[in-house]
């Protein structure tokens, strides 16, 4: 059997769940926290995650982009939580269909790329920017999800 993107798509969409979650718990003043840069605010790197979840799937299927409120308290990313199980799944069923090459129109500009890459690039993306909204949290005091439970080896243990 060959290898697949399916594993890594869905330790995404699980460790996306936790993380959003877990925060969610969090007062809403936790929505603030930043590390350098007050422009990348928690509200804002959750709100990016899911934007980008939903533009990477819109990309490979054509479809036109969702419609996203700014999170403000903690159960507006409980809201975002529920639509990034639409996303994540969306990007699933998208790793399993045969590889093409997708035209991409980004602010004009006309790109070229393997869906597979579109996909791999959505789960480093959200990994990424997960480790960012966790940082800023810890930065400012506030008790943070511990991203070692949320990794490979953990997902992998808890479908066992």
């Amino acid at each position: 059997m060959a290898i697949t993107l399916e594993p890594l798509m869905l330790h995404m969409a699980w460790a996306n769940q936790e993380i959003f979650n877990e925060i969610a718990k969090l007062p809403d003043a936790a929505l603030e926290a930043y590390v350098t840069n007050e422009e990348w605010q928690v509200c804002v790197i959750l709100l990016h995650i899911a934007k980008a979840a939903d533009s990477y799937g819109c990309r490979i299927n054509g479809a036109k982009f969702s419609e996203f409120d700014f999170p403000e308290k903690m159960s507006d990313i409980k809201k975002l939580a529920e639509m990034m199980k639409k996303f994540d799944a969306e990007l699933l069923n998208l790793s399993k269909q045969p590889d093409r090459v997708i035209e991409v129109n980004r602010e004009g500009k006309i790109t070229h790329w393997k869906a597979s890459t579109i996909l791999s690039q959505a789960i480093h993306h959200a990994t990424e920017h997960r480790a960012q909204a966790v940082a800023a949290l810890e930065f400012r005091g506030f008790k943070a999800p511990n991203l070692d439970d949320y990794d490979l080896w953990s997902y992998e243990y808890s479908t066992k």
